[in-house]
């Protein structure tokens, strides 16, 4: 059975990109390399091959300016935060890491990969079938 990638993260790609249609897509991805099948990511099929993760590149805009993916970041951060969506397990950008541990609150992240270059946002499994919109106002939500 082929993997496939979370309605969630279907949906929050589909609004990033409606929203930045001429974004970079370099560091965009959702299925795990041979680094990432060695060891346990949500970028990996689970049992149903379903994935539960999303890469998204920084660079919003071509050229890098103005380099607002932080900000879309912590309006993601603040949507899970109030409990208005809770699809959303965790958010990795820029050195640090938000989730439910300590509220949502950002703190540094240890792995190796810094996520320097995009954000990386996990989901939860009850988002397998979850498109609902995200109501965030960067990508057109209220």
């Amino acid at each position: 059975m082929k993997p496939r990638l979370s309605h969630a993260g279907v949906q929050l790609r589909k609004q990033i990109d409606d929203s930045f249609p001429d974004r970079d897509r370099t560091s965009d991805g959702w299925i795990g390399d041979t680094r990432h099948a060695a060891r346990k990511s949500d970028h990996n099929p689970d049992e149903q091959n379903w994935v539960r993760a999303c890469d998204f590149d920084r660079d919003l805009f071509k050229g890098s300016k103005p380099d607002i993916m932080g900000d879309l970041a912590d309006q993601l951060r603040t949507l899970s935060k109030s409990k208005a969506d809770t699809r959303i397990a965790y958010i990795i950008f820029d050195g640090s890491i938000c989730s439910k541990i300590l509220n949502w609150k950002w703190r540094k992240y240890k792995g190796a990969n810094k996520h320097t270059k995009h954000m990386h946002v996990s989901f939860k499994k009850e988002a397998d079938n979850n498109a609902a919109f995200f109501q965030v106002s960067m990508l057109g939500g209220e």
